[in-house]
């Protein structure tokens, strides 16, 4: 998460010694698309993900389990919304109304147009965290923030044409697939206790 009174993070420690990591955003929306591949086993997740972050392959399990979970953690923190349940543990996310798969063209268009800022251009270079504040930050006349109205708008007094229209618009902006923020954490925790077991066998 974005700090602004500390440097962004571009490492991580283990075990005494320092690894670099590429947090910048394609490589975190690359994590993200490959953890919903079905055809990858929760162990090829890590590896792939190692390989993603690192860009080598990891050659201790351990490194491989503490470094997966701890950048999973890293890149999903938020600033608001962290309410806390009487368990300790944080409430589930909502339903998302976005993807940075399917939306790709609506982000793109939106930081062009508003900040100035070629994402394509801008692969490799541009940090996680600062994307994210910027993708937050989005005006609501923006092309994405348009799109996620339409998504989350309800059509409860609504009718005759205004509701046509809103029903169409929906179905047209529908993301392909909608999974809970349960089934996510479902999926990561997954591949944690998978890499855990392996780890200690």
């Amino acid at each position: 998460m974005l700090s602004l009174s500390k440097e962004l993070e571009h490492s991580l420690v283990y075990s005494g010694k320092e690894y670099g990591i590429d947090l910048s955003f394609d490589a975190v929306l690359r994590w993200y698309e490959m953890m919903e591949e079905t055809d990858l086993t929760s162990f090829e997740k890590a590896e792939i993900g190692f390989e993603i972050f690192f860009h080598s392959c990891a050659l201790d399990i351990n490194l491989l389990v503490s470094s997966t979970e701890l950048i999973a953690k890293y890149i999903q923190q938020k600033p608001y919304g962290n309410l806390a349940s009487n368990s300790g543990q944080n409430v589930l996310e909502p339903t998302k109304y976005y993807s940075y798969t399917q939306d790709a063209e609506a982000i793109y268009a939106s930081f062009l147009g508003q900040y100035g800022i070629d994402l394509v251009d801008s692969q490799g270079k541009l940090h996680w965290d600062k994307f994210k504040a910027l993708l937050d930050g989005l005006n609501d006349d923006t092309y994405f923030k348009r799109i996620i109205s339409v998504r989350v708008k309800e059509t409860n007094g609504l009718e005759g044409k205004e509701l046509t229209n809103l029903i169409e618009a929906q179905e047209y902006y529908m993301l392909d697939e909608n999974r809970s923020a349960e089934t996510q954490e479902a999926k990561l925790t997954d591949v944690f206790n998978a890499l855990k077991t392996k780890a200690q066998s």
